[in-house]
């Protein structure tokens, strides 16, 4: 599997937003505007997030990683986000213990067999601690983008 099949420069993001979602909002508003997901798709990650929080606490800080059906999916890609200033997610398997997220992948998977293998490529990428700390003090989505083409040439899933 190739990750920079999954990662588009133009859907990687430099956020300076207060809350998740302000932040879900530009994401998702740059997949739909690139044609990768549908109108539906803010409305169902947002709604999914509640249900199902998807906070990781990293060794580098809050990793976020909202994704929803596939039905909402035209096709199949990886959306970055790094924040300025860390939002309050809800850790991933409760519902009451808080993650300050800094980064976030917003994944938009069109076919369901290939989301595990999705997932384990953006586990590659969290369980790096120096990418994680390139990656937040990225001062350009250009220069954020090189930093995840890189890891994707150094890694095969």
């Amino acid at each position: 599997m190739n990750f920079e099949e999954y990662f588009k420069e133009e859907l990687i993001f430099l956020l300076d937003t207060q809350s998740k979602k302000e932040a879900f909002e530009q994401i998702a508003n740059g997949l739909y505007e690139h044609g990768f997901v549908k109108e539906t798709y803010l409305q169902a990650v947002s709604e999914r997030e509640e249900v199902y929080p998807t906070g990781l606490l990293a060794a580098e800080g809050g990793i976020a990683i909202p994704h929803t059906d596939h039905i909402h999916v035209n096709k199949s890609v990886i959306s970055l986000a790094i924040l300025k200033e860390p939002i309050t997610f809800l850790q991933m398997g409760t519902d009451n213990m808080k993650v300050d997220v800094n980064i976030i992948f917003m994944l938009a998977i069109k076919k369901p067999e290939s989301q595990l293998r999705v997932l384990q490529m953006v586990t590659e990428i969290i369980q790096d601690q120096e990418i994680l700390r390139k990656l937040r003090l990225s001062s350009s989505k250009q220069h954020a983008f090189s930093i995840i083409k890189q890891f994707c040439s150094e890694i095969t899933i």
